[in-house]
């Protein structure tokens, strides 16, 4: 996944991740809790919807509300997975939110 992603404000949030894991990591996600959030550069947070793919191996990362009333500006994001008792993070990706031109 790139560092920074640029969206454009008003569209539709939608991320496909998939799950290569590493040493030590989990062989799959089926019980790993998965958490993630964008944090705009006013500090607003927009927690997203995680839905795993039933083999563990992909998720999706959505916004279930409208994207219109997001800053425009650089905005943070990270997944949390929690899995045997430890929490882990990935690390800080980067969404330059842009403003929409056509309404």
């Amino acid at each position: 996944m790139a560092d920074t992603v640029t969206f454009k404000r008003g569209n539709t949030f939608a991320a496909n991740c998939a799950w290569t894991p590493g040493a030590g990591d989990p062989a799959n996600l089926l019980t790993t809790d998965l958490a993630s959030s964008i944090k705009d550069n006013c500090g607003n947070e927009y927690a997203l919807t995680v839905t795993k793919a039933g083999d563990g191996l992909s998720f999706t990362l959505t916004y279930p509300a409208g994207t219109s009333g997001w800053n425009v500006g650089l905005a943070r994001w990270d997944i949390k997975l929690t899995y045997a008792g430890g929490i882990t993070r990935t690390e800080t990706l980067r969404v330059n939110v842009i403003e929409e031109v056509t309404p």
